[in-house]
């Protein structure tokens, strides 16, 4: 594709989305027509249909699928050079922010980012999504997502990290376990037997050896896709997990669990914003990350 023909990656991206030409020029602010010239010219260069029409507008073909990707990438790329020489205004922005989030997270932090998000800029929508990968350096640098909040990369990494809320981690429980009171030692720990919050990525749990020595001596039982699903697990049986106090406390009422100490040295983690450098000056990406610092600075004091 030559330079001149670089304006037609967000056309083929609004086709791709839309599915309908009609609407592909709605959204881009041009006539039908001037789409329809566009896809012939893409058609030309690719040598291939891209799109097949049906009843309710067309339908990529395989190809377009496999390089809907890349163009979408480059477009939103693009798309991220000019808005960060732009001011950007909360007030009236329409943005659409990408947050994948650990699920220890999703239970205070989102709904309070969202709250001050709804007082302050009432046009702008946040998606949360799961941490499908951890390729955190490609999805971050691809715009896959604007922002990941998780336990710091472990490592040397090109992205930018920064605490935004520490928490203690505590063992949970039945409260009504048979054998665990209001302590539990090192071998004890060990011995039961385990829930955890597993990566999706790779089935494994989020923490092992390389934070708690023997960590991986645990028999895990029951690998959870996050913390709603691992309590009810939990509850009324014998099995033990780990968790943040604030989440052991916000659903304790929900589930007859408690937390306790765990047997180890009292464990902090420092939960933390993480973003490709490249972000680092974008106007509406600085005024995201603030929303998220400030949701973890109420959480703390709360």
């Amino acid at each position: 594709m030559k330079s001149t023909e670089l304006n037609l990656i967000p056309i083929f991206v609004a086709i791709f989305e839309e599915q309908n030409l009609s609407r592909a020029a709605k959204r881009m602010d041009i006539t039908q027509p001037a789409v329809s010239k566009a896809l012939k010219r893409l058609r030309e260069i690719y040598d291939d249909p891209l799109f097949h029409r049906n009843t309710s507008g067309v339908e990529p073909t395989t190809f377009a699928r496999d390089i809907y990707p890349a163009m979408s990438a480059a477009f939103k790329n693009f798309s991220s050079t000019l808005s960060a020489s732009r001011a950007f205004d909360p007030k009236v922005s329409n943005r659409i922010f990408s947050v994948a989030c650990v699920s220890a997270a999703s239970y205070e932090l989102m709904p309070q980012l969202m709250k001050q998000i709804h007082e302050q800029a009432p046009h702008i929508s946040i998606e949360v999504h799961p941490l499908f990968t951890e390729d955190f350096e490609s999805d971050l640098r691809l715009q896959r997502y604007d922002l990941i909040v998780d336990l710091a990369p472990r490592g040397r990494t090109v992205l930018k990290v920064e605490p935004i809320l520490s928490e203690r981690l505590l063992v949970v429980c039945s409260a009504q376990h048979p054998r665990i009171k209001d302590s539990i030692t090192p071998e004890q720990f060990l011995k039961e037997q385990h829930v955890v919050v597993s990566r999706w990525h790779s089935r494994k749990s989020i923490l092992n050896d390389e934070d708690i020595a023997d960590l991986d001596k645990r028999e895990i039982k029951y690998r959870a896709p996050g913390v709603v699903e691992m309590l009810p697990v939990i509850h009324n049986s014998e099995y033990i997990g780990m968790l943040p106090e604030s989440t052991i406390k916000a659903f304790e009422n929900t589930y007859d669990v408690k937390g306790i100490p765990l047997p180890f040295t009292d464990k902090v983690y420092d939960l933390c914003a993480i973003w490709h450098p490249s972000r680092t000056s974008e106007s509406a990406h600085k005024w995201l990350r603030n929303q998220v610092k400030q949701a973890g600075k109420v959480i703390k004091k709360s």
